[in-house]
């Protein structure tokens, strides 16, 4: 299913389900940011393959371990230091450039948070044993990268005041990101289990999935210049891409990533106090996405199992059943997710077939 849906010849939507066993009691799930601050993950990842073990993954759910330090973590690997928040929910980084002319932006190896990451990876790859995924942490390069290295506000300012010194920095990180991700392919076993990004994403080889939130900030003008072939530097030569689209301030950018011909797919989110992905709201979002012939995901999520049939509906009717990836909130039982998945199946085959 997942090779097909890469493909874009899926006969139904790759669904997920994670579902807690009936009659077992279910283990709590490691917090987010777990082992930040003393550097022992092995607490958290036996939390977690009790959790996992305490639960059936249904459709297309694939049983992986994400951990990451904050979404600012490709910034740390650049030099800047990241502190967690008093609530325990992110970490956030501490700028620390002055003068892109007086800093060489490159990954280091022997940086306290790139140790850290290695530490968290053989960590979960031996208790964990091949029963599980292990994601790599979500790489926020591009703009994101430097506005976490210099503060937003003041790289809004040298978008303006200094635009060449910004490629120049761009082309720097660009060039950090895919030694990352070199690493993360080789300590990770790519090549051995394939790979899984943060929204369950599983495919053979090396799936990436670039983001921009600085994207809300700044018009389709600046998104062109600056981040487009920042993010089709970060997609080339992997073997899927997906890029993740925050909010409504960033829906303006659509478009311009349907030009990027690495990308395989927009993972949407609709953003805090937004109706659902099968909302009728997005769909001339969805129809650029299809015309572009990209794949799409998105959260059904408002209301229950028959709402989210009919959401389902209403996108396979509108998009055909091969392009998106839904998933679903946990109801009912194993039985019930079958069923779900099989009238889902069935309505695709009959709308294929018209």
């Amino acid at each position: 299913m997942w090779d097909s849906f890469w493909k874009g010849e899926n006969k139904r939507p790759v669904v997920q389900f994670i579902l807690p066993k009936e009659g077992v009691a279910i283990p709590e799930r490691p917090l987010y940011l777990e082992g930040f601050d003393d550097g022992d993950y092995g607490p958290a990842i036996d939390k977690l393959a009790a959790w996992a073990g305490a639960h059936d993954f249904i459709g297309e759910s694939v049983p992986f371990y994400h951990t990451d330090f904050g979404p600012d973590v490709m910034a740390a690997y650049l030099g800047c230091d990241i502190i967690r928040s008093s609530d325990n929910t992110t970490a956030w980084s501490v700028p620390f450039v002055e003068d892109w002319d007086e800093i060489d932006i490159k990954f280091d190896k022997n940086g306290r948070w790139w140790k850290r990451t290695v530490e968290w990876a053989e960590t979960a790859k031996k208790k964990l044993g091949g029963k599980m995924l292990v994601a790599p942490m979500c790489l926020s390069a591009n703009l994101d990268a430097l506005a976490a290295m210099r503060g937003i506000e003041r790289l809004l300012i040298d978008l303006v005041e200094c635009p060449d010194k910004i490629h120049r920095a761009l082309k720097l990180v660009g060039d950090a990101h895919d030694e990352v991700m070199r690493e993360f392919s080789k300590n990770l076993e790519f090549e051995k289990y394939g790979s899984i990004n943060l929204e369950g994403f599983y495919g053979k080889g090396t799936m990436n999935r670039p983001q921009c939130d600085m994207c809300c900030m700044i018009g389709p003008e600046m998104f062109n210049e600056f981040a487009v072939p920042a993010l089709k530097r970060e997609g080339a030569g992997f073997d899927g891409m997906v890029f993740h689209l925050d909010g409504p301030d960033a829906i303006k950018h659509v478009p311009a990533l349907m030009e990027i011909e690495s990308l395989n797919a927009l993972q949407w989110t609709c953003g805090a106090g937004q109706p659902d992905g099968s909302c009728e709201k997005w769909f001339p979002m969805y129809d650029k996405v299809a015309e572009a012939g990209k794949n799409l995901w998105l959260a059904v999520s408002d209301g229950g199992p028959k709402d989210w049939m009919e959401g389902a509906k209403r996108l396979i009717k509108r998009y055909g059943p091969d392009r998106p990836y839904m998933l679903f909130p946990v109801f009912g039982g194993v039985a019930d997710a079958e069923g779900f998945i099989l009238e889902i199946k069935e309505f695709s085959l009959s709308v294929k077939n018209k």
